[in-house]
């Protein structure tokens, strides 16, 4: 039996769940091919048939207008026009309206498949692929079934190309330098948020180590503990990990909840810092053992909530 967008809160950590949608467009001889893509549920709200759209003037390149649901107003974005340059609009198409970053879109799709149940060590990273480019790809992972290969959606990347206002917020912080000879863990498949948060940490004073996925992160964690247990303190090589939720081969939940179960390293601060923190999901989080949790957007109150959190920390020693 399928599960259902609604049973999100009763998987397991490492449990994704994938919702599969296919688009249409030509390939370089003119014939028509489709390819399987997938959201993660977390961001789905609903899906829906295609609604009336009305157009706007000065509209960004592939938002085909706007649609009101339920008294919300949310763009229609042509996910075949950005990736493949192929306008993908009619009245059979379906529509995926998601949410992230506290933000509201609708993305025109061919068809919705199913819904899939994997685990994020069966999403592959798509950095293998020849001349892939992970700085300017829509791709964030390939899971890989029985006949066919289901393509993860960048969607964050691909709002943030259509509109860069929409994009992660870098405000300039007076605040003083506070991470002087402090480290962090830093985990994010995105190259482009990795520089951010890194960047944001570094004009904070602290030294930096960033990984791309969680399984990267966690064995230079346990390399730590090793040497811990060697003799030493902890705070001697790490005092902070901020971690992304979304990542192949292992997702921030997990990485978190690894982390919690190390006796050594129980008792390190985790930040997650993800555009999936919505008031539906923060229990995942909570249960994985996050200290804290942002989203995205808000880059700006990533070092207040780093400082809160070292506070913390310190009082509880």
């Amino acid at each position: 039996m399928q599960p259902t967008i609604g049973e999100i809160a009763e998987t397991r950590l490492e449990d994704l769940e994938v919702i599969e949608f296919t688009l249409s467009y030509p390939s370089p001889t003119g014939a028509m091919q489709t390819q399987s893509f997938g959201i993660n549920v977390a961001k789905v709200r609903e899906i829906i048939r295609m609604p009336n759209l009305t157009s706007l003037p000065n509209l960004p390149s592939g938002v085909r207008g706007i649609f009101n649901l339920r008294n919300h107003i949310i763009p229609a974005v042509d996910l075949a026009f950005l990736l493949f340059d192929y306008s993908n609009v009619s009245a059979d198409r379906k529509m995926i309206v998601s949410e992230f970053n506290r933000m509201q879109f609708g993305f025109i799709v061919n068809e919705v498949a199913r819904i899939h149940r994997f685990e994020w060590s069966q999403v592959e990273s798509p950095d293998a692929i020849q001349d892939f480019d992970p700085e300017n790809a829509s791709i964030i992972g390939i899971i890989k079934t029985e006949n066919r290969n289901i393509l993860m959606v960048d969607v964050e990347k691909i709002i943030a190309d259509v509109n860069p206002q929409l994009a992660i917020d870098d405000i300039k912080t007076d605040q003083k330098p506070f991470g002087a000879g402090l480290r962090v863990i830093t985990a994010d498949d995105s190259p482009t948020i990795r520089k951010m948060v890194s960047h944001r940490l570094k004009l904070a004073g602290f030294e930096i180590e960033a990984f791309r996925d969680g399984q990267e992160a966690l064995k230079a964690l346990e390399e730590i503990a090793a040497k811990v247990a060697k003799g030493g303190q902890l705070s001697e090589h790490v005092n902070l990990v901020v971690t992304d939720v979304e990542m192949p081969q292992m997702d921030g939940y997990t990485l978190t909840d690894r982390i919690r179960k190390n006796p050594i390293l129980a008792n390190l601060p985790v930040i997650i810092f993800s555009s999936l923190i919505s008031d539906d999901i923060l229990h995942k989080g909570k249960r994985a053992g996050a200290t804290a949790q942002l989203t995205k957007p808000q880059l700006s109150l990533l070092l207040d909530t780093v400082l809160a959190v070292l506070n913390s920390t310190k009082k509880a020693a």
